[in-house]
């Protein structure tokens, strides 16, 4: 995720948020006016960062605050990468490695799919939710844990070594055959050994995206009911090509393109990404399993 100050940096460089401590207070004119108007923000990108984005925008800013935060993506809600991603979702490294910040991470994410069932639990009467008017059938959170058997002789040290140093909040269970079966009948598990997280949970991407979108639209009527600044978020299904078509309409622009953001030509070269490679699997099961 990168901010963006279209209205100070004509270079148009990153800008850098505040440190602790070192602030600088505007003079009483800018004061006075910047209170009269609205504070403004792009978002690019409606996929998991710029929704997760969005929501933190909305519930802690300032509560005088008056905000406007516009979305932008093509697509729509989850139209990019993040719409179509396996959901397998774990803090952990493919060697069972707890992954930077993992522990801090995990809390949060379970946290935001708490809050988009609850938006999806709330608004079950309604057929449709909000301006993309998607059907919630189905799942959007399963809760069954992730089994992963060895496939690698070379990694089998490594995989147990940081099994046992898993993070209390999502544990790692190291399984042989016969209870890796017990819980997936007929498994392969060519090493006598599987890897059992039974707090990792397996998302529905688009429909978990959905949901975050609606507790952003609820979030913004409770807001109006309580005494907080007006604030509005409006979803443009549209591409930004360059950051420059955005100048001096808003306070500032977050990016969250992911590897899309080596398009905007003000970064393209600039910044260290390195893409990967991704698989989609189509599977259906026989006829004779219902």
């Amino acid at each position: 995720m990168l901010q963006f100050n279209p209205i100070s940096s004509a270079t148009h460089g990153l800008s850098r948020l505040p440190r602790s401590g070192r602030s600088t207070s505007p003079s009483p004119v800018m004061a006075s006016s910047l209170s009269l108007r609205p504070l403004r923000y792009a978002v690019l990108g409606a996929g998991f960062a710029g929704l997760s984005v969005t929501w933190h925008l909305l519930r802690n800013s300032p509560r005088e605050t008056q905000l406007n935060i516009d979305i932008y993506d093509e697509v729509g809600i989850g139209g990019g990468a993040s719409g179509v991603s396996g959901g397998l979702l774990h803090p952990y490294s493919p060697k069972v490695k707890p992954l930077w910040k993992g522990a801090e991470c995990w809390k949060e994410c379970l946290e935001l799919l708490s809050i988009a069932e609850a938006a999806v639990g709330s608004n079950k009467s309604d057929s449709e939710t909000g301006e993309f008017g998607q059907n919630f059938n189905g799942f959007m959170v399963r809760r069954r844990g992730i089994l992963r058997p060895a496939t690698n002789m070379k990694t089998l040290d490594v995989l147990n070594d940081n099994a046992r140093n898993c993070l209390a909040s999502c544990r790692v269970e190291a399984l042989d055959k016969d209870a890796a079966q017990k819980l997936v009948p007929k498994l392969q598990v060519p090493f006598d050994l599987a890897f059992y997280m039974p707090e990792a949970v397996n998302v529905h991407p688009l429909h978990y995206l959905q949901g975050l979108f609606l507790a952003c639209q609820n979030l913004l009527e409770q807001l109006s009911t309580s005494g907080f600044g007006k604030r509005k978020l409006c979803l443009h299904k549209k591409s930004v090509h360059e950051l420059r078509e955005l100048e001096g309409e808003y306070d500032a622009v977050i990016i969250c393109l992911g590897a899309k953001t080596n398009m905007l030509p003000e970064f393209t070269g600039r910044l260290p990404l390195r893409t990967c490679r991704g698989v989609i699997a189509h599977m259906q099961l026989p006829d004779d399993i219902g």
